[in-house]
């Protein structure tokens, strides 16, 4: 079964730059060309987008499935994508393998505490052979404690899909149908550990196609993040920090009475242990370095008013905001967030520009964490600084859209200026291969052709209303055209 279509936003080079940036670390230069490697690349959606949107970079994407890199070589080759390669290997393989060059970045995500220990060693050791000097990998997976419970929920489901008849979605309903009866019979395990509980409940609405992929693995186990700072600092890789911007700010990740017991652990292992117990963490987007790149003070000042911002669709225009956090919602001061907002609606600024907003000129020290939290909530990305490509990004994006009506799910298209991705509803979709063919409509004669388009496709079963298409062009389409999704 092939694995479904996922794109994680956390590994864009620019997203990653931006992140580094702001914490005050040198990242590779993306302007002057880079090389980047996605190890377990599923079928390849993050790789064809992020290629499309940074022709400056050199891509592989490695996967050992042969369907899985099949798709993702059919769909760069009908895209034009000169800039991406697809390997089919082990990790086995890979990390024996003679190769010419290394990587600026390496990521990883979903793979990493799903393989086997030796797996786990031999993507080690291909990370030891191939990221570059200053070179970052992103490595993503679960971590105790707040995966912990589920073991050994788990480790059940796993041995009852073994003997169940069927595709992978049979064996894992088999499974689950199993821990709901233990759980309806008054199975202590569910008493002592509700949280168990609300995840099995949240399966019914879950894909189940995806969540096969997740659970029904063998070597499937939540890690300690200290043993993985611990394998990775033995090959010369320095803890960064979180690749998810709110981790990286303790005032709005961590419970307030937590923040002063943790001033005094300097050890990043032991700090990051305590800061999993603090937020009950259940997923880690590590960073690592291959030799600590820090920014001296004014080379940071540079570093942060060079970067150009642009607001995404659905951001609002002013006022202040609410952030769902894991420690509870989090208000942000609309003295300081109306301002950006308000100047990002108007278009993209650099930080400089911003910096001159009378608002946030007298709270210069709030503007990088408050463009950090507009990030992870949605609401801003970095632009690129690099070259951009316009025209690769359309071409995929046409096959992207025509996939997608056909029932592919991919649910993203490349931007260009971001660098990235960007995720798009399907009623987004039949709009985008309207107008990536003919940029022109617009209004009424843009509803009909996309009613059309989905009547074609058999989905228009919930016919949109006009007001949707509207809202779209009104406030959407205006930033997809900026940020050249569509001509």
């Amino acid at each position: 079964m092939p694995y479904p279509h996922h794109v994680h936003r956390e590994l864009s080079p620019s997203w990653l730059v931006a992140v580094l940036t702001a914490l005050g670390l040198r990242a590779p230069a993306l302007r002057e060309g880079f090389s980047y490697c996605e190890l377990g690349c599923g079928q390849g959606l993050n790789s064809l987008l992020l290629a499309a949107a940074n022709p400056a970079g050199r891509f592989l994407a490695v996967d050992y499935n042969a369907q899985h890199i099949e798709h993702g070589r059919s769909l760069a080759t009908a895209a034009g994508l000169t800039n991406l390669a697809f390997r089919q290997a082990s990790f086995a393989e890979l990390a024996e393998e003679e190769m010419q060059e290394g990587f600026d970045f390496i990521v990883l995500h979903g793979v990493y505490s799903w393989v086997s220990a030796d797996n786990r060693a031999a993507i080690r050791r291909f990370v030891q052979r191939r990221l570059n000097p200053g070179g970052v990998l992103y490595l993503g997976y679960m971590s105790h404690p707040g995966m912990s419970a589920f073991i050994g929920a788990q480790r059940l489901l796993w041995q009852v899909a073994q003997g169940a008849a069927g595709g992978p979605r049979e064996r894992l309903r088999a499974g689950l149908d199993a821990l709901k009866a233990l759980q309806q019979s008054g199975a202590g395990y569910f008493a002592e550990h509700p949280d168990v509980a609300r995840r099995l409940a949240r399966a019914d609405d879950a894909d189940l196609d995806f969540l096969a992929h997740e659970l029904l693995c063998e070597h499937w186990a939540p890690l300690h993040s200290a043993e993985v700072i611990g394998d990775i600092a033995a090959l010369g890789g320095q803890f960064l920090g979180s690749a998810t911007p709110l981790e990286n700010i303790d005032a709005l990740s961590l419970p307030g009475h937590c923040l002063a017991l943790l001033q005094g652990l300097e050890a990043p292992a032991l700090r990051e242990t305590a800061k999993d117990l603090a937020r009950n963490q259940a997923q880690r987007r590590d960073l690592f370095q291959h030799g600590l790149q820090s920014l001296d003070a004014e080379h940071h000042r540079q570093a942060l008013l060079a970067s150009c911002w642009a607001a995404l669709p659905g951001a609002p225009a002013s006022g202040a905001l609410v952030f769902d956090t894991r420690i509870g919602p989090v208000q942000g001061d609309a003295q300081l967030f109306s301002p950006v907002l308000q100047a990002l609606a108007a278009g993209p600024c650099s930080f400089a520009e911003l910096l001159r907003q009378p608002a946030l000129a007298a709270q210069p020290g709030n503007l990088s964490p408050a463009l950090q939290m507009l990030l992870w909530a949605g609401h801003a990305h970095p632009l690129m600084d690099a070259p951009v490509a316009p025209e690769a990004c359309q071409a995929l994006n046409r096959l992207l859209a025509e996939g997608d009506l056909q029932g592919a799910r991919y649910g993203h298209l490349a931007a260009p200026s971001l660098g990235a991705a960007i995720p798009v509803n399907r009623l987004e979709m039949a709009a985008a291969r309207v107008l990536l063919e003919h940029p022109e409509l617009s209004g009424e004669l843009l509803y009909e052709t996309v009613l059309a388009l989905l009547r074609r496709f058999a989905l228009a079963a919930g016919v949109p209303e006009r007001e949707q298409l509207q809202a779209f062009e009104r406030h959407t389409l205006p930033i997809w055209r900026q940020l050249g999704v569509v001509g």
